[in-house]
């Protein structure tokens, strides 16, 4: 799909759509439970429809009502017999792998050519570690994979907390299952660590209890604790609105609703984030209001907050000064290398950007020029670019935009109540 967008300000009100990590996890949440959980305001998008469809492979039943989910599920779960389809969703591969292991039968994950290219080395050497094995059906270290099921024996493992926190959500999702007590201990820089925070928080509305300490480095996992089916509800996402703040802050004036300022996402660091370069915020009960702002330039770690990296590059390219974007390792094994893609279509826009190793730096203030845009068929860049757009000279064209489905699925509808300019082609 190609979009023509118009430079041009962005001035209204819009909810922030829900959570996607948070709806992940409670549909996975659900399937472990015996008994029927009522989900409200999920999520639904490309990722998170092929969590609900692997869910539903395993044999729960799920019937989806406006706003509202119903998951009715058993303790007795066997392995579908055909492959699961992830489409793009590294989240419903890498969090399914270790669940699917205490089902009877074995379970073959796959997905499209983007997600056979993400990493899954370290989860399964740890899932092995845990007595679990796992045949590679292609290239080592990658999917698709098939899990052998009938069990997890449990035990003490470490692993890696630099690559994907997914890897230590899967195992925590699962380990309540296991034979024995577990243990996990987490080395390297612990990157992302609030998703994992998210992960135990909502196990916890399911009846699950782990042990953290040491900023969650150690986690203890009893085994004599079983999910219990439950009613949750799932928060305004900020990782999304976050492209909705950005676009307020280009030019005019966007009023953020259905945001929970108490929440533990970790992207909820944009607000933070924008009041440290600047922006003229107002921050009510359950909004952010932002307007037209003067922005200054920024020097920020960003190893705990990788999904907001695209959206920052661009406000730094229309800050004054120099921003400096730290610790992007990570962000060149996601839906695209993102460093590169955000880098590479910024600078044909006009901007000052120059990239070394994982850092990112960033001489702003220079106008953006309209122009013929890639979104590297990733969302997060995709939208980035759109937000960019809004204050470039001139009009910008982009390709392969159906990939905003991935996670934000209206938000080309929410953009054109904002009174954004963009044709469908």
């Amino acid at each position: 799909m190609e979009i023509i967008i118009n430079g041009n300000a962005a001035s209204g009100k819009v909810d922030a759509p829900s959570s996607k990590s948070q709806t992940h996890r409670a549909f996975i949440c659900s399937l472990m439970c015996d008994g029927t959980s009522n989900i409200r305001r999920p999520l639904i998008c490309d990722d998170t429809m092929a969590t609900i469809e692997a869910c539903k492979q395993f044999g729960a039943e799920i019937e989806i009502t406006g706003k509202h989910a119903a998951v009715s599920s058993h303790s007795s779960l066997e392995a579908p017999s055909g492959a699961i389809d992830c489409g793009e969703s590294a989240s419903t591969l890498r969090m399914m792998m270790a669940p699917s292991a205490l089902f009877r039968g074995n379970t073959t994950f796959t997905g499209k050519e983007g997600l056979l290219r993400r990493p899954i080395k370290e989860l399964v050497n740890a899932m092995e570690g845990l007595g679990v094995r796992s045949i590679y059906k292609g290239r080592e270290g990658f999917p698709p994979v098939e899990v052998i099921g009938g069990g997890i024996k449990g035990g003490k493992i470490s692993i890696r907390g630099d690559i994907s926190s997914q890897y230590i959500s899967s195992l925590l999702l699962a380990l309540p299952g296991a034979l024995r007590e577990s243990t996990i201990e987490v080395r390297e820089r612990f990157e992302s660590m609030p998703y994992v925070q998210m992960t135990l928080d909502v196990m916890e509305e399911f009846g699950i209890t782990v042990e953290a300490a040491g900023d969650l480095r150690h986690l203890r996992v009893p085994n004599d604790q079983g999910y219990r089916p439950s009613k949750v509800g799932i928060e305004g996402d900020f990782s999304s609105a976050a492209f909705l703040m950005a676009a307020g802050c280009l030019g005019g004036e966007v009023s953020v609703g259905n945001l929970d300022h108490g929440s533990k996402q970790g992207d909820k660091a944009i607000v933070g984030i924008l009041q440290a370069m600047g922006a003229n915020m107002e921050i009510g009960d359950d909004h952010v209001v932002v307007s037209k702002s003067e922005l200054r330039a920024i020097d920020l770690n960003c190893s705990q907050i990788p999904d907001l990296v695209p959206i920052i590059a661009v406000l730094c390219s229309q800050a004054r000064g120099i921003s400096i974007l730290r610790n992007l390792g990570r962000l060149k094994i996601k839906e695209s290398d993102r460093v590169s893609a955000i880098s590479t279509e910024l600078i044909k826009m006009g901007a000052d950007i120059e990239v070394t190793d994982d850092t990112m730096r960033i001489r702003g203030k220079r106008p953006l020029e309209g122009t013929a845009l890639h979104s590297h068929n990733d969302h997060r860049i995709a939208m980035s670019l759109i937000v960019a757009s809004l204050s470039a000279t001139g009009y910008s064209t982009m390709s392969g935009t159906k990939c905003i489905s991935k996670s934000y699925p209206s938000f080309l509808d929410d953009m054109n109540r904002l009174g954004v300019d963009i044709d469908v082609l």
